[in-house]
């Protein structure tokens, strides 16, 4: 679900931070929060420095994931979550792709917490990891144990990346709720530890919790979606009549790899294993891996990402001793798309990997 489905008296107002913990439900259908905690409905707009956009529509959701206690004056670290119901329950034992945007920049929680305590409060803004995802049957809850976590920190620099993971329910969940389920001792940041050790230090000799030197991090989430998996794309049989009568076969990115990774998934051995089938059968065949992105992120990054892709293609080809000699690779990045990078189903097409028919004998 995104978020741009408001209630019928619903509002939000560009570039503001909610003010109350009713404030989220009341102004949004499908989603929800908890009665002590005040994430954000963000209204983007050109002319709001710290979200200019959305990742698609005008809305999406804000939450502070990392705010040790001790900061605050309080015993238990604080952290915003928010939760969303799917139109069906998922199905036991089926594959799924989870996947959401989410952008971090500093200058939001800067003046996020300017707005809670006062534009002078001390504040170091720090990227964190530990986003969860918790799947319950009936209504969400606050805590638990997430099945899906990703532990790293979250680096966009300002602009929007895609977390995407695979799970398999093992109950009929409809519900879920997203945040961060640990304790912030236990949440990777990109704050060195003897600069988290020097702020406790100095934390402990300010009286007023007021006063202290605030250790946040903020993240935005859009677009989050939940889609069963594709089986691998192909048997050997159709590979093959592909690569002979169209001398092209395309790789879904999303088979292969994780998002905005070049280690290929296990999930990937029964296609690719194909291929190696194809190559042995055809000893006077020759093919071009090609790596292709979306246009998020820069050239040369994407330029990067696909050659990396490629090469691993090409490697595991190697590896299942196929000669150099029958495979090539090369990296194209964002130059050639096959379809608009406007949508999210465009840009998926164009995150793929090809295999060309160079030559045949």
């Amino acid at each position: 679900p995104s978020f741009e489905q408001l209630k019928p008296r619903g509002i939000s107002v560009p570039c503001q931070f909610s003010q109350y913990s009713s404030f989220f439900a009341e102004q949004i259908e499908v989603w929800t929060t908890y009665s002590y905690m005040t994430p954000d409905l963000l209204h983007a707009a050109e002319n709001c420095s710290w979200l200019p956009q959305a990742h698609s529509g005008e809305y999406c959701a804000g939450i502070i994931h990392f705010l040790p206690g001790d900061d605050i004056g309080q015993e238990d670290d604080y952290h915003e979550k928010i939760s969303g119901r799917l139109a069906a329950p998922l199905k036991p034992g089926r594959k799924y792709r989870l996947s959401c945007w989410v952008r971090e920049d500093e200058a939001i929680i800067r003046d996020h917490l300017a707005s809670v305590y006062t534009p002078k409060t001390p504040v170091v803004p720090l990227r964190a990891g530990n986003l969860g995802f918790y799947f319950t049957v009936a209504k969400a809850r606050a805590e638990g144990i997430p099945q899906v976590v990703f532990t790293e920190p979250v680096v966009s620099n300002g602009g929007w990346v895609e977390l995407s993971a695979v799970f398999v329910p093992d109950q009929p969940f409809q519900h879920f709720t997203v945040g961060n389920f640990f304790r912030d001792n236990q949440t990777k940041t990109d704050l060195p530890p003897e600069k988290h050790k020097e702020i406790e230090e100095k934390n402990t000799a300010i009286k007023f919790p007021i006063d202290r030197v605030k250790r946040a991090g903020y993240l935005c989430i859009d677009d989050v979606s939940i889609v069963v998996e594709p089986e691998p794309e192909s048997t050997s049989r159709s590979l093959e009549d592909q690569l002979v009568k169209e001398r092209k076969f395309t790789f879904s990115a999303g088979v292969l790899f994780d998002f905005d990774k070049a280690d290929l998934r296990p999930e990937a051995s029964p296609a690719l294993d194909s291929l190696a089938t194809f190559l042995k059968d055809h000893p006077g065949s020759k093919i071009g891996i090609s790596g292709h992105t979306d246009d998020r992120g820069s050239e040369a990054y994407n330029l990067d990402l696909s050659g990396r892709r490629a090469k691993a293609v090409h490697d595991y080809l190697l590896e299942k001793g196929i000669p150099a000699a029958q495979v090539e690779w090369k990296a194209f990045g964002k130059s050639r798309p096959v379809a608009d990078n406007n949508t999210e189903e465009g840009r998926q097409m164009n995150r793929r990997v090809e295999c060309i028919l160079l030559k045949m004998r």
